[in-house]
């Protein structure tokens, strides 16, 4: 008699080679977004260009690229009960990984909600069991931190941020943070608020964090009938114009 073990079995949802671009566009086209100016909209179409925003990339980090694997909406198991955690982009690089988070108009809009507003609220034991498991995973990686000024982080920042450091020797976290004339003057805070993030949990040589500011002109109407993603297949969205990649 043959015994399946369970560790043994790879179990994948969806086809398992790699995809083309338009494919990659339908898949986008099944998600609920409320205007094209939501983050994953420009964020899809800036990395069609592949080879390119890779080559790009790579320039400007110091980072062994091998043969890198592209996955949007990548999911990290958490600790506890509930949903992964789904990073934007996760480019997987030999024993590395590079999580990137988009941000547009949601750093203009909203506010951040902080591990010490999430941890205290309902289902208290869940949470806990929750943040100690990225806590885990992200300690290897950092020269120590405090658990008072935890508090003051995005909890969205921290669970990206042990998403990236999972099953991996070297973690890079990028916020490719778009902007327009109507977001620009949000821009600045926002990205202190991330050198903030980062001088608490004390990185190492293990793990680096970058910002990717992007500027970017609307060239189609918003309109709630269109489904960006499909029309990306034959006309741009989003114009790029500057760009610049600093480490933080």
């Amino acid at each position: 008699m043959l015994l399946w073990h369970h560790k043994q079995v790879e179990i994948r949802f969806g086809k398992p080679d790699s995809y083309d671009y338009d494919t990659i566009l339908d898949q986008f086209s099944g998600t609920k977004i409320n205007t094209i100016r939501t983050s994953s909209v420009p964020l899809v179409q800036f990395w069609k260009d592949t080879d390119l925003r890779l080559k790009e990339l790579f320039s400007m980090i110091p980072l062994s690229s091998g043969k890198p694997v592209l996955c949007f909406e990548y999911p990290t198991k958490q600790g506890g009960k509930g949903k992964s955690s789904m990073t934007d982009l996760m480019i997987l690089c030999d024993e590395s990984k590079i999580a990137i988070e988009a941000k547009f108009t949601e750093y203009a809009k909203m506010t951040q909600d902080t591990i010490g507003q999430w941890g205290n609220d309902k289902n208290i034991e869940n949470r806990k069991k929750v943040l100690d498991y990225w806590t885990d995973l992200i300690r290897p990686f950092s020269n120590g931190y405090d658990n008072e000024s935890l508090q003051q982080i995005s909890y969205q920042f921290y669970h990206r941020t042990a998403s990236a450091c999972k099953d991996s020797e070297k973690a890079i976290v990028i916020y490719q943070i778009f902007y327009d004339n109507e977001t620009f003057e949000y821009l600045e805070s926002y990205k202190n608020l991330l050198r903030d993030y980062v001088k608490i949990l004390s990185p190492n040589y293990k793990r680096s964090f970058y910002i990717w500011e992007i500027e970017v002109i609307q060239k189609i109407t918003d309109n709630i009938i269109i489904n960006p993603f499909y029309k990306m297949k034959n006309q741009n969205i989003y114009e790029f114009k500057k760009t610049s990649l600093n480490k933080i």
